[in-house]
């Protein structure tokens, strides 16, 4: 008797696709026959199962979710995502390992993608902090940080605002995140704004600007990149997909989607990062009252406590505390000398006769009006997150100082809510205005709209 049939043969007869010389020795061959009949029985079984296959949205965000667990380095047991996801893909597998003949035809690797490569992460200045201000040691252990303090590369972070400055970059976030590693920021919930070249990883997405003034917020389902002048790139680690934006623009897409259903809106203004020049000195605010309003050089940093330092120099601050008048003077900063800030004497400011301000004196007043305008605005946006249809139009009435400094505000017009009227007026009294010459009643309407059709 001939040799038996090959394994191959024995597939090619169970299939159908046998030779007329192959059919003559199974008829004489009963080992044969019996091999043929199995293999039809295997392909019968297997034609019956369906494989399951995690979808493509799925297996993104598990592996999304397992590359911030990575990237974040923290020790945790696995999360309950994880036991429900683990099950889908070993399922994926067996099937992949019992019906090798349903593989699908090899679709060709995505091309890659070049971006620019993410520079060397630097240990920058804390020139801002505010009181829950943190970072994790190397013994996992997490300490206050304050203005002046030197954070170097490879920390978590957390904090209400923080801004960090290196003569190259300046970044200022909130909430959770991580400065230095494969990217120079790894975001978790939260915002940072970069002004210089930095690198943002937000989930699977790496967002990338080299000269460009950006921002990046991340919520548990969204991710919004705010360009403000420059150009940013956004590359997709898991598909390959790149997108570029060129400020000023807003692209927002849900975390786990495609990069190219990415949504382009309209840029929504934001605070441009400043570094200090020269080395910062730190201000020691630890004697104000708190809930006092800080505000130097004309630009306001919120209620005490909070951490402040700057470049050496004569800088204008202004201080209102509680219940209190607003109180300014100048400081003159000493690099290497920290300044204790404290308050003088409570006084009411003294304003001295003089004629009416004349027409160059209120145009540079609205001048200084109109630049305030994004920190205005930052009190709509709060409003406009909780009611999406918010809008609605106010007169913000200032009482101005013949020195510019805003003495009292108040807010007129349409019904708004009671903490988006409280922040206009919070942030107005803030204001260090051009000299008027005499104390003056100025109304500055202010039109709340998102700015869409």
């Amino acid at each position: 008797m001939s040799a038996h049939l090959t394994d191959e043969q024995r597939e090619a007869v169970a299939l159908g696709a046998g030779e007329p010389h192959l059919d003559a020795h199974l008829a004489g061959c009963a080992e044969c026959r019996g091999a043929v009949a199995d293999a039809k029985g295997r392909r019968a079984l297997l034609g019956g199962l369906t494989p399951y296959t995690l979808s493509d949205l799925a297996f993104r965000r598990v592996e999304a979710r397992l590359m911030e667990q990575v990237d974040e380095g923290l020790p945790a047991p696995w999360p309950r995502w994880l036991t429900v996801a683990l099950p889908l893909a070993a399922a994926a597998a067996v099937v992949a390992v019992v019906a090798p003949w349903r593989v699908p035809a090899v679709a060709p690797a995505p091309a890659p993608v070049a971006r620019p490569a993410p520079r060397p992460f630097a240990a920058m200045v804390a020139t801002l902090a505010s009181a829950d201000a943190r970072r994790r040691g190397p013994d996992g252990a997490f300490t206050p940080v304050r203005a002046g303090d030197e954070v170097a590369t490879g920390g978590a972070l957390s904090a209400t605002r923080l801004v960090l400055s290196s003569p190259a970059l300046v970044l200022e976030a909130e909430g959770d995140w991580a400065a230095g590693g494969e990217a120079q920021v790894v975001l978790g919930a939260g915002a940072v704004a970069a002004n210089g070249a930095a690198e943002v990883l937000a989930g699977a997405r790496r967002v990338t600007g080299v000269e460009a003034v950006f921002r990046v917020a991340r919520t548990a389902a969204e991710v919004v990149v705010d360009v403000a002048r420059g150009d940013v790139v956004v590359l997709d680690d898991v598909t390959a997909q790149r997108r570029a934006v060129t400020g000023p623009a807003r692209l927002r897409w849900a975390d786990g989607s495609p990069l190219s259903q990415g949504v382009s809106e309209a840029l929504v203004a934001f605070g441009e990062p400043v570094a200090p020049r020269g080395p910062v000195v730190p201000l020691d605010l630890s004697g104000l009252p708190a809930g006092t309003l800080v505000s130097v050089d004309g630009q306001g940093f919120g209620e005490a406590p909070v951490s402040l330092a700057f470049g050496p120099g004569r800088h204008r601050v202004a201080l209102t505390p509680p219940g209190q008048v607003r109180q300014e003077r100048f400081i003159d900063l000493v690099g290497g000398v920290p300044f204790t800030l404290g308050l003088g004497p409570a006084q009411a400011d003294r304003e001295s006769d003089g004629p009416e301000p004349d027409a160059r004196a209120l145009a540079r007043v609205l001048d200084d009006l109109r630049r305030q305008t994004p920190r205005l605005r930052a009190c709509y946006e709060k409003w406009l997150k909780a009611t999406p249809t918010a809008a609605g139009q106010v007169d913000l009435v200032l009482v101005v100082t013949a020195k510019g400094v805003v003495k009292r505000a108040d807010v007129r017009g349409d019904a708004i809510p009671p903490s988006s009227a409280a922040c206009l007026k919070t942030t107005a009294k803030a204001f260090v205005l051009s000299p008027l010459g005499s104390e003056q009643e100025l109304e500055v309407p202010l039109v709340l709209t998102n700015g869409r059709p």
